[in-house]
């Protein structure tokens, strides 16, 4: 699951800031690892559970673990009242919606296919911000959109007699409209004044979307479905506890340890380990077609992210002039 920087929600970059590089790629490779890892082990939960019911679980284990956390580093606090109306847009859209859509179509597309899909979330974004934003569109960021567009047909391949399969279709559209609707919500992340703490804000985020799935997935699908098990068990665990959990707190730590354009690399990485956790976990061997989208896709994201920090950059001098001691919000979102 993608976490996206929050405006005003964590530390300025400035020009002096201090990055604790080898703490923020440690971090970095674990989220990656445990994000990567997670769509095979989904894939495997699916096979035993309603994805519903799925996604529900996973999300109240990973709300679980967010409160402990956010108790034991004193984050452990309720939003700022006017900090609640995004913190909803968030839970709804960007944790339930994405994870909700990616969960039902990965039922429909191999583990390896379905986590390239999902992360393609950062080339979505750049047209979004240049429309609803009034963000300026460079010439690399309209070269990276280029790429990521290429990449995504390229896995679609509309030319294949496998698109002849509706579920295959099905798949593939229910996880665009995923990464969509992360766009969606991330617009509106942009949109805001934080006023609280990145960490203490994400267990009410990942709460509202436990409160509204929860009961979806009990009117729509039968718990009796689920087939408890060892395996099962320690499933969900995984999926619930680290990649909802312990890999969003650790993409938080990174914010602060790393500069933004760094955490672009991450959207690459994930699907990287994705592909060959699929291979390893499920034994699937992904098309040339697959591992074409992904070089393209991957290339997009670096250099929309490159794009983004070269900007940040030359912006940051007239942001420090108009920041003031209580309005420290100059880091831009990417």
């Amino acid at each position: 699951m993608p976490v996206t920087r929050q405006v005003g929600a964590d530390r300025p970059e400035s020009a002096g800031a201090q990055y604790n590089w080898g703490l923020g790629y440690l971090l970095l490779a674990c989220t990656a690892l445990g994000w990567g890892c997670n769509f095979p082990v989904m894939k495997l939960g699916l096979a035993q559970s309603p994805p519903l019911l799925y996604t529900a679980l996973r999300m109240l284990l990973g709300v679980s673990t967010m409160l402990v956390i956010a108790y034991l580093t004193g984050n452990l606090r309720l939003p700022h009242k006017r900090d609640w109306p995004v913190v909803l847009s968030v839970g709804v859209l960007q944790n339930m919606g994405f994870i909700t859509l990616a969960t039902l179509g990965l039922q429909y597309l191999p583990a390896g296919r379905a986590v390239i899909l999902a992360y393609t979330t950062p080339i979505w974004v750049v047209p979004a911000a240049a429309l609803f934003l009034g963000e300026r569109l460079n010439l690399p960021k309209a070269i990276g959109v280029g790429l990521g567009l290429t990449g995504l047909l390229t896995i679609i391949n509309p030319l294949s007699l496998e698109l002849a399969d509706s579920d295959v279709l099905t798949g593939i559209a229910l996880i665009v409209c995923a990464t969509l609707v992360w766009t969606a919500g991330l617009i509106h992340v942009r949109r805001h004044r934080w006023h609280g703490d990145v960490l203490s804000l994400i267990p009410w985020q990942i709460g509202m979307s436990v409160t509204a799935l929860a009961p979806i997935a009990l009117w729509l699908e039968d718990p009796a479905d689920i087939q408890w098990s060892l395996s099962f068990g320690l499933n969900i665990l995984f999926s619930g506890i680290v990649a909802s959990g312990l890999c969003v707190a650790a993409q938080v730590a990174a914010m602060r340890s790393l500069p933004a354009v760094s955490l672009s690399l991450n959207s690459a990485a994930v699907p990287a380990v994705g592909i060959l956790a699929s291979f390893l976990i499920l034994n699937e061997t992904p098309s040339v077609t697959d591992i074409t989208g992904f070089v393209l896709i991957a290339a997009a994201i670096v250099l929309v992210g490159l794009a983004d920090w070269r900007q940040a950059r030359l912006e940051r001098p007239a942001m420090r002039e108009r920041a003031t001691p209580q309005d420290p919000t100059i880091t831009k979102a990417t």
